[in-house]
């Protein structure tokens, strides 16, 4: 048998219902007491029938059933003569006993510490005529079937008193002579034996019932401890406790359930404390961000208030920079709460239905004001059918301002700038693809370029050059809208940002 059958096998108890398991232990709990008993029983039989020797047993004219009875009914003898009746309550049992054997004229002798105790002849002739049937000497014990009749003697002893039955019979016929005693000594019998009846039943109760708590203790109790001590665990915060208890019962799929709350409560805890993280970093973003232009509107007015802008020149440049870090600040603060407003759920979309003619149209008007900053403008529309889609127009013109200036912002140095703007049609959706030309993204910052407050290039600090915000806001309103917003890119070869919005139709 290969190992992996062996295992299948020493699996499939553990694999039980519970249901199935206490109904094997309430069979068992009957089942066991009984073979227990069985046993016992077929024990004493065993034990009362060897309670003799038997020094020969030849075949002939008494056949193995009358030995048998034989060998029950001086057993049944003896047992009279051990208990504790008194001699004469003894003999008179005796007597009764015997009557139907010497009438089939069998010869019986019993002696008790070595003196005649009852006796239907001499003691001499009946163990000369033992001895001249079986050939023996009669003073060992002796179970003997012959040609020449039966000769048997047996000894007892109890509370120092001997005694010795010596039975023979040279004119035996085949009869059953123990129905005739047995109904004479069946009270007597079970009277004797009802304190050994009761305290092996009580002792195989006993020994059942610790069987089976064994059982249930291992296959029901156990499990149940594991799920303890793996609860145990999970309430001091030890989430890494795994419960190895496996089976396919109900308290296998217990385990299984909490095994999988405990990875689920586990990565909940671990997305709070990395979602907490995320806030602390936005926090100290802000204040960042908003020091350094506060800081230089701070730094010029007082350039104005001590006088050392002293020429109209100066003053105008300190006011125009002023002006700037101001609307930066503000512009700032705008996306800041437009984040807060969309995460809040506070945000009602005003939408109509564009046809992608209608886009091309409003983006045509980007190409001058980026040709201002040395920038290409690209259109390429791909549709076949003209789509509809359902948009808040003034947001969605938020979301390619963002796009637009993050690309302007990160242009390459030296390199002349270039938007493409490539629109695809699909079954159910349309996709804006707006590529540039600028640094890239590397690999690692390129999946968090939508978090807030993100940068990709951590050296810089103005907010002129980028607060983190853009593209956050762009990817709350796509996702307001029902699309999804991702990005590719390579570092020195620009980034793509994609946008995939439903086509929206009358139907629905």
């Amino acid at each position: 048998m290969s190992k992996r059958s062996k295992e299948k096998i020493h699996s499939l108890p553990k694999n039980f219902k519970i249901s199935t398991r206490i109904l094997i232990t309430s069979v068992l709990a009957i089942v066991i007491p009984i073979i227990i008993i069985t046993i016992l029983f077929f024990a004493l039989l065993v034990f009362n029938s060897n309670s003799y020797i038997s020094s020969n047993v030849p075949q002939g004219p008494y056949n193995i059933i009358n030995q048998l009875q034989w060998g029950q009914t001086v057993s049944e003898l003896t047992e009279e003569l051990l208990n504790d009746h008194d001699d004469i309550h003894s003999l008179e049992a005796i007597k009764n006993a015997v009557a139907p054997f010497e009438e089939s004229d069998c010869l019986i002798f019993i002696s008790k510490n070595g003196e005649e105790f009852y006796s239907t002849d001499s003691e001499t002739d009946i163990i000369n005529k033992a001895e001249e049937i079986s050939g023996k000497n009669s003073e060992n014990n002796l179970y003997y079937f012959g040609d020449k009749g039966f000769a048997i003697t047996t000894t007892a002893t109890k509370n120092g008193n001997e005694f010795k039955v010596v039975i023979v019979n040279d004119n035996y016929a085949v009869t059953d002579l123990r129905s005739q005693i047995r109904s004479q000594n069946i009270f007597t019998i079970l009277m004797n034996r009802t304190r050994i009846v009761i305290a092996v039943v009580l002792f195989t109760f006993i020994l059942a019932i610790i069987i089976i708590s064994l059982i249930t203790t291992k296959t029901i109790v156990g499990p149940i401890e594991q799920i303890t001590r793996g609860a145990n665990e999970f309430a001091k915060g030890n989430f890494d406790y795994e419960i190895t208890y496996k089976s396919k019962n109900e308290l296998g799929q217990l385990v299984d359930s909490f095994n999988e709350m405990r990875l689920k409560v586990k990565e909940s805890i671990e997305e709070k404390n990395r979602a907490n993280q995320r806030q602390k970093e936005v926090i100290a973003g802000i204040a960042h961000d908003l020091r350094t232009p506060l800081t230089s509107v701070k730094g010029y007015l007082e350039g104005l208030r001590d006088g050392i802008a002293d020429t109209p020149e100066k003053r105008s440049r300190y006011m125009e920079i002023i002006y700037n870090s101001t609307r930066d600040t503000e512009k700032m603060l705008d996306d800041l709460l437009a984040i807060s407003k969309f995460e809040l759920g506070n945000i009602s979309l005003n939408c109509e239905n564009v046809t992608v003619p209608d886009f091309i149209g409003f983006a045509s008007g980007y190409a001058e004001p980026l040709s201002k900053v040395d920038f290409e403008f690209k259109i390429t529309d791909k549709t076949r059918n003209s789509p509809v889609l359902r948009i808040d127009t003034d947001y969605f013109t938020r979301v390619i301002n963002n796009i637009i200036t993050n690309s302007i912002k990160y242009r390459r140095p030296e390199v002349k700038g270039l938007i493409e703007l490539t629109i695809s049609e699909y079954e159910h959706t349309v996709i804006f693809e707006i590529k540039d030309n600028g640094m890239g993204v590397d690999r690692e910052s390129l999946p968090r370029i939508f978090d807030t407050l993100y940068r990709a290039d951590k050296a810089r600090s103005n907010v002129r050059d980028g607060s983190g915000l853009g593209l956050s806001v762009c990817k709350q309103i796509v996702e307001l809208h029902g699309g999804l917003i991702w990005a590719q890119s390579e570092v020195g070869e620009g980034l793509s940002i994609f946008i995939s919005l439903p086509i929206y139709s009358a139907d629905k």
